[in-house]
């Protein structure tokens, strides 16, 4: 959670307005997060992010100097997250709502049930405070790629089956519709 805090305070200003204190600050929630993950692993955004980066065909972002379409790790991670996030809400709302809190909602008054999208709202907004791409169809996917995506997830099973609640692939394609757009 002091990881998800500390994102949550120094971000935008770190990308805005960067301060060595905001970059002290995000170096020292990364290294809580890689902890973090080290311990309790990852599930879905990651699991689908394999196939958000293996599957690129043109998107190169912004200040990477590359020779290649790329769609980098975090940037792929990101783009699934709000998504999966309202499908996940049900399984552990106390954990979402905690979530998004640590993140700087207000989560005064929420219904557990509102929970996975009250997180995936204050990622959404950070995404586009950040200028970050605008869900999988930000960085080139469309509708005609579901199917692509969906089976190259399913295949990254050692992270779906750490999700939360059971991923079939019908599920997995939900997910990727769901991320193509949020605003």
């Amino acid at each position: 959670l002091e990881a998800i805090r500390l994102i949550g305070v120094n971000l935008v200003d770190a990308v805005k307005a960067p301060t060595p204190d905001h970059f002290e600050a995000l170096a020292f929630s990364g290294m809580l997060a890689g902890i973090g993950f080290g311990n309790a692993g990852c599930h879905m955004p990651h699991a689908m992010s394999y196939a958000v980066a293996g599957l690129v065909r043109d998107y190169e972002p912004k200040g990477w100097q590359s020779n290649h379409p790329m769609v980098p790790h975090g940037i792929s991670v990101i783009v699934n997250a709000p998504a999966v996030f309202r499908r996940t809400g049900p399984a552990c709302p106390e954990r979402h709502l905690a979530a998004a809190e640590a993140m700087g909602a207000d989560i005064s008054g929420a219904a557990p049930e509102n929970a996975g999208d009250i997180l995936a709202e204050r990622v959404a907004d950070l995404m586009r405070e950040t200028d970050m791409p605008n869900g999988n169809s930000g960085v080139g996917y469309s509708e005609d790629d579901l199917d692509a995506l969906t089976e190259r997830t399913h295949a990254q099973q050692r992270l779906v089956k750490l999700a939360p609640m059971a991923v079939d692939k019908a599920m997995i394609k939900e997910m990727f519709r769901d991320s193509l757009r949020y605003w």
